[in-house]
């Protein structure tokens, strides 16, 4: 998964790989999470479950948006998509840890790896983890673990579809 933007020169890719937009992220944050309070109190643990990711991944597709050739965004797509049904149908999956996991994909396989964003998307995901571990069920518990099979299952199919665009 070592590809870089099509636009992109080896010299370039190397040296000009976006760090977050911290004052963006903080905005997006606070924006997020007065959104999500008229959905979820903010003294229920759903609240804190979900406006990190929304303003996290909010901000990742929008610095990044050009960088999504069409079968990226069409596994986004899918995974709004599947993400919706399962929830809709109660089943144990987690749509926020399918999102997070495609988005650290993304971030490795685009050489943003070594930038402050791979880590915020790491935390951001051992923090989905610990609010499932703290307030839901083992059932949610193990619906992330099955995020985390779909996610990886989606991540080779787009490495195989990558590989074959640049071969």
């Amino acid at each position: 998964m070592n590809m870089r933007p099509p636009y992109a020169s080896p010299e370039t890719a190397e040296r000009s790989v976006p760090e977050p937009r911290w004052l963006v992220l903080v905005v997006a944050m606070a924006v997020s999470a007065l959104l999500f309070a008229f959905v979820a109190s903010p003294r229920t643990a759903l609240f804190w479950y979900i406006f990190p990711l929304f303003s996290v991944g909010g901000c990742y597709l929008v610095q990044f948006r050009a960088e999504f050739p069409t079968h990226w965004r069409l596994a986004f797509a899918a995974s709004a998509v599947l993400s919706a049904v399962a929830l809709a149908l109660n089943w144990p999956f987690s749509g926020h840890v399918l999102w997070n996991v495609l988005f650290i994909g993304h971030a490795w396989a685009t050489a943003k790896r070594r930038t402050a964003w791979m880590a915020l998307l790491l935390v951001s995901l051992l923090y989905l983890f610990a609010m499932k571990v703290a307030f839901q069920t083992s059932r949610d518990e193990a619906g992330a673990g099955i995020s985390v099979a779909v996610a990886a299952i989606a991540l080779l199919a787009l490495q195989h579809r990558d590989s074959a665009d640049s071969g």
